[in-house]
Formats: structure tokens, sequence, C-alpha cells
């Protein structure tokens, strides 16, 4: 270890820097723009609202309320809270994820609240007991974001984003236009972001403490074997399994959806089971290109198994079971309700059988509404019909 005393440090990350004239600045060019896209909307297509006044806006605003449905209004809202989720999170980085350094070793603090702290949790290490510590560059697409510090504790592994920290009286705050530009930097300024990883303010530090510092290719798919990391095993395995599911259900399950399935809820869920397998598979020592396709597989394959897992789900929660309803054939494959509560139904296949019956045709179908509100029709009878018919029609050919 260094003899020479080392002065405590607490690293902040980097903030972009801006005053207060660009803030604002800011502000008014988009505030500007949204005006005039909003005055070129008006000019163009007209105010649905009629004469402007904030009652009609209400009452139009309302009327398009009513129109969306319930499921729509609900994947709105959650697009909306994740996203105020994610801005609250950088949030709370800016004002309280921190680095520690001093003559003992390092000490990292989540930004998170406490009883979030199991999602990203505190931790400390000596320096006697770290081995190493690797600056990590990736083989493409390098971007200063994505050059990380792999600290080597012997059974403790953890990672740390090499450009992310800033000195404690901010003096390493990086300029705003540079900040814009950097994911975008050509091939030719690797070896100047490799320079910059070198002399960071985390890598001067371990090297006065007396670590050693070493620089490495990022591991890749193709060097990466699966059977020596139990954790990618698992989440592979879990891979397989959830599309195996989705594969055997989708197929086999005689009902499917009869308004438009939650395909956002499907997308988040799929981004939920990403971002656990980056938690789940980073700390268990996962290489970061594997864990990147890993997570994404399970991202994938989550989104596809709740696909027929929520109709799954809904029918389990359904009390009533399947009823019949009565519908009418309105236009070309859509047949509308009686009951107005009811979805319409449109059926894009097997036009021949469809185009048999006239505007106005009864015909009966089985819907459930189960738990989740969602309501699914059985197509088994429907299958059997449409058989039937080109049955049918063959023999009549012959």
């Amino acid at each position: 270890m260094a003899e020479a005393r080392l002065e405590p440090l607490v690293l902040k990350p980097r903030q972009a820097d801006s005053s207060t004239q660009q803030r604002w600045f800011a502000v008014l060019f988009s505030v500007g723009l949204f005006s005039a896209m909003l005055w070129i909307m008006l000019v163009l297509l007209g105010n649905p609202a009629g004469d402007w006044n904030w009652d009609s806006f209400a009452r139009a605003f309302l009327g398009m309320l009513e129109r969306i449905s319930m499921d729509r209004q609900i994947e709105v809202v959650l697009v909306v809270l994740a996203g105020a989720v994610h801005l609250w999170y950088l949030r709370r980085a800016a004002r309280y994820e921190r680095l520690h350094l001093d003559q003992e070793g390092m000490r990292y603090e989540s930004p998170l609240p406490k009883s979030l702290r199991a999602l990203q949790s505190d931790w400390s290490l000596q320096w006697s007991q770290m081995r190493e510590i690797r600056i990590v560059v990736p083989r493409v697409g390098l971007s200063r974001y994505l050059i990380m510090l792999e600290i080597d504790a012997g059974p403790v592994k953890r990672r740390l984003q090499a450009l992310h920290w800033s000195g404690d009286a901010g003096a390493e705050s990086l300029p705003w236009r540079e900040r814009f530009f950097l994911g975008f930097r050509p091939a030719r300024d690797r070896e100047y972001i490799l320079r910059e990883a070198e002399q960071s303010t985390v890598v001067r530090y371990a090297r006065e403490a007396g670590v050693r510092v070493a620089v490495s290719e990022a591991q890749g798919v193709s060097n990466f074997v699966l059977e020596d990391h139990r954790h990618a095993l698992a989440a592979a395995v879990l891979v397989l399994l959830l599309v195996g599911y989705w594969v055997a259900d989708f197929v086999n399950y005689d009902e499917t959806y009869a308004v438009e399935p939650p395909l956002v809820l499907f997308m988040l869920a799929g981004a939920i089971a990403s971002l656990a397998g980056l938690v789940w598979l980073g700390t268990a020592g996962v290489p970061r290109a594997p864990t990147l396709v890993l997570s994404l597989l399970l991202a994938v394959a989550t989104g596809l198994a709740l696909y027929p897992g929520a109709l799954r789900l809904n029918q389990a929660t359904d009390s009533e079971g399947l009823r019949a309803y009565e519908y009418r054939l309105t236009a070309y494959v859509v047949f509308s309700p009686a009951d107005t509560k009811l979805p319409v139904l449109s059926f894009s296949g097997d036009a021949e059988y469809w185009g048999q019956f006239k505007l106005g045709t009864a015909y009966s179908f089985e819907l459930r509404k189960g738990g989740l509100g969602i309501y699914q029709v059985n197509m088994r009878p429907v299958r059997d019909r449409i058989s039937d018919y080109f049955i049918r029609t063959r023999r009549a050919e012959r």
C-alpha cells in the first residue's frame, strides 16, 4: 500500500455545466417550438374544440377520453409513470449517489431510499482486499459511458463506470456541448477516451493507494462458456422455458383477445425483467456482453410469455365463465354486439368463410371478462364452423 497519506475524496456523478441563461434559453426554445407546432396543427387541421374557450376545450377533451378504452388509458398512465420514475432516479442519483475514497478504501453510496436499497445496495471495499482494478473497454460501440472499472477483490466483484464521477468540488464538471456529442465520437477517439479513463479520479486514487490497474478488452460472447457461469446458465434456461411456454400455450389455447392486447404492459414487463436480469447477472459476476444479451433475451421471452399468460390469468380470475352473446355483421368481417358494453369483434383471416354472410346477419360468440378486465373470445366454436364450411365446400366441388 502507498505510504503517503491520502486525502479523503467524495465523488459525485458528473453534471452538465450550464449557466442560468442557457437553461432559460432551453426552456423558452421548448415552449416556442411547442407553440409553433400547435399553431401549425390548428391552421392545417382546424380547432377540434370549435371556438376557443375553456368549456369547449374541456368537453372535447372529455369526449376524447370517453372514446379511449380503459385499457389504453391504463397503458398511457403506466408509460407516464415509467418516465417519471426514470426522471426521479436521475434526480436522486445527482443528489445522493456518491463514491467515497479515503486511506482505507472506497465506499459506494446508493441513490435509492433505504426501502429500495435491495435493488441497488451500498457497498465498501478496502484497498488491501483489491487484487486488481481493470479498465474494461468495449470492442465495439466505444463510448465514455461504456468504459467500466471491474474491481477484483477475490470472491467479491464490483463494477463502476470509469468516467461517471466528478470531483468533490465539481472541478471536473463537463461542458454541456461536449456532453451532448460524447455519444457520437468516431472510432479515432478511442485512445483519447481510454487515456481519459486512465487519468480519471478513481483510477489515479487507486494507483496512489497501491492497487494494480490494468486495461483489458471486454469479454465477448464468442469466448464465453455458458456452463462456467451457473447464474448465466439459469438465465438461459429461464429464457428457454418462457419461450417454450409461449409456443405451447399460444398454439393450443382456444381463446384469444377480443380487444387489443395490452402490448405496452407486455413491453413494460419485459423492460422490468431486463432490468432485473442486469442486476442479477451483474452482481453474480457474469461478463458484461453475455449479461446484456441474456437480459435482452429475458425481456423478449417475458413479453412473449405474457401474451398467452395474461389470457390464462384472466381466465383463472373469472367467476362467471364463458357466456354467449349475440352479434350482427355490420361491415366486412366486423361484428357489432347487441349490448354496446361489449367489444366489437373483427376477423381478418378466412375471408371466403366470412364473405358468405350478408350485412345484418346474426352470429353468436362466446366471451368472458376475467379478473383483469380483459374480454377474450372462445375461438374453438368459430374454428369448428370454419372447418366444417371448407369440408362441405370441398365435397361439393368433387
